[in-house]
């Protein structure tokens, strides 16, 4: 039998079709979801999979490994105030959120990269994570779904529901957690002479700092925002023999699974941009298992013997130090 085919009718069809029905026919469409606080609005931009018969938490959804929390491209988490989430501070603006999900429960996590699709995870990229909720739900939930709903003026709570598995973490508006590395400084005495850092002071905020936060052998400024600071009044000796003349350095480090080092640049304070034309010396640190966990990222001075002083660097789990004394 001849079909016969009419111009224009397969366009008509579609035009004539409800976006309803054509959503019916994507496997995992795209949708968002809007939550306004005051004159300021969050948003999640997410794909929907379905179950389609299938067994979701620990099967198509794997336990204890990152899950782009949708479908193909990556799911965006944007905010036009600053928030907490769960009691871990966010500044305003985009991010990509990911979640680690567990039988013993969830992890939640916005990452700094954006724009990419769902399978392209950078750890080192992660702003923060942190525990969420987990509930079992009574009616399962067929198709992925992401709420946001009001739970005062300016809080709400932001829902994850698939299969019988609901997620949840609080969102409460702040104004009062700028900035998120806040700027310190630290002094010591050593024969007369005056030292001091000036640097800032990073928080966990949930992420992996040693191999993530801090990549291994890459250049860190050793702190975060503006480059890290050393001024001097005199001339020291860092470690067993090398020689600081007196005046102001720029600090970086060089992190390695095996050692870390110091280096000391000529290079004027403020960008923290690195520049190896610029390096006065590297100075090895020794490493110490810290009792308990050190937050935020902070460098300090312990007083030693004969007039001597340690310059100390901490976060998480570690410490590194190096002995400093006048020339």
């Amino acid at each position: 039998m001849q079909r016969l085919f009419i111009p224009g009718l397969c366009t008509l069809l579609l035009l004539l079709s409800t976006p309803e029905s054509r959503a019916q026919n994507i496997p995992s469409p795209r949708d968002s979801v809007f939550l306004k606080l005051d004159t300021n609005v969050v948003s999640v931009n997410y794909g929907r999979p379905s179950m389609r018969g299938r067994t979701i938490m620990g099967d198509l959804v794997p336990w204890n490994k990152v899950w782009r929390t949708g479908a193909n491209q990556a799911t965006h988490f944007k905010t036009g105030f600053d928030l907490m989430m769960d009691g871990v501070p966010v500044t305003r603006g985009t991010y990509t959120l990911w979640t680690i999900p567990s039988p013993d429960g969830w992890t939640l996590i916005l990452n700094k990269q954006t724009g990419q699709w769902g399978t392209k995870y950078d750890e080192t990229q992660d702003y923060a994570r942190f525990p969420a909720k987990v509930e079992q739900l009574s009616t399962p939930v067929e198709q992925f779904t992401i709420s946001l709903e009001p739970t005062g003026p300016a809080s709400g709570v932001m829902k994850l529901m698939w299969e019988n598995t609901l997620v949840s973490t609080t969102i409460q508006k702040s104004n009062k957690i700028r900035p998120l590395s806040p700027p310190d400084s630290t002094t010591t005495n050593i024969g007369g002479a005056t030292v001091s850092v000036r640097y800032s002071k990073p928080f966990i905020r949930g992420r992996k700092i040693w191999g993530a936060v801090v990549p291994m052998d890459s250049i860190w400024r050793t702190g975060a925002n503006a480059a890290t600071l050393l001024t001097t009044d005199a001339d020291l000796i860092i470690g067993t023999s090398v020689v600081i003349p007196k005046g102001a350095y720029t600090i970086y480090s060089l992190p390695t699974e095996k050692s870390y080092h110091l280096i000391i640049s000529k290079k004027p304070a403020g960008n923290a941009e690195y520049d190896v034309t610029q390096d006065l010396v590297r100075v090895p640190m020794t490493r110490e298992k810290s009792s308990k966990t050190i937050d935020p990222f902070t460098i300090w001075f312990e007083k030693g013997k004969n007039d001597t002083s340690r310059l100390m660097l901490g976060w998480a789990d570690r410490i590194y130090a190096v002995e400093v004394q006048k020339k």
